[in-house]
């Protein structure tokens, strides 16, 4: 069985040798809502999740559904500018991406680049017209 959010919260503020009070602190929250979290009492909205995530330096998805990979994007949904890297690049080195909340199979990546790509030079040609 695979762990709950919950579980995962308990372990990611662990790891960084936070109390459920110095988590609470970090997000605004009372130490009862963490520990209500961390026991599977209650799930927090969207704008907590994504201060709870932040706090620990993962994403939501892993948070929610245990996504891995987070420790791999360290700028991930931190409010940083990524490092600067081609996103065909991106796509072919990072696992567990999604597309439209839907998970991209390793063998779909060269498909989303080649549609990108596509994309890209349909855009670029409009704002060439746009631009004469």
């Amino acid at each position: 069985m695979g762990t709950s959010f919950g579980q995962r919260l308990r372990e990611l503020r662990d790891a960084k040798k936070l109390t459920q009070a110095q988590l609470a602190n970090l997000c605004g929250l009372g130490e009862s809502t963490v520990s209500f979290y961390e026991g599977g009492k209650r799930e927090p909205n969207y704008k907590i999740l994504l201060t709870l995530a932040e706090a620990l330096g993962t994403t939501p998805n892993y948070l929610l559904v245990g996504i891995e990979g987070h420790e791999d994007v360290d700028w991930w949904g931190k409010n940083k500018t990524p490092p600067s890297v081609e996103l065909d690049r991106f796509v072919l080195e990072h696992r567990n991406l999604r597309v439209f909340g839907e998970p991209l199979k390793e063998d779909a990546k060269g498909d989303i680049i080649l549609a990108l790509q596509s994309a890209w030079e349909v855009l670029k040609q409009k704002r060439g017209k746009r631009h004469k």
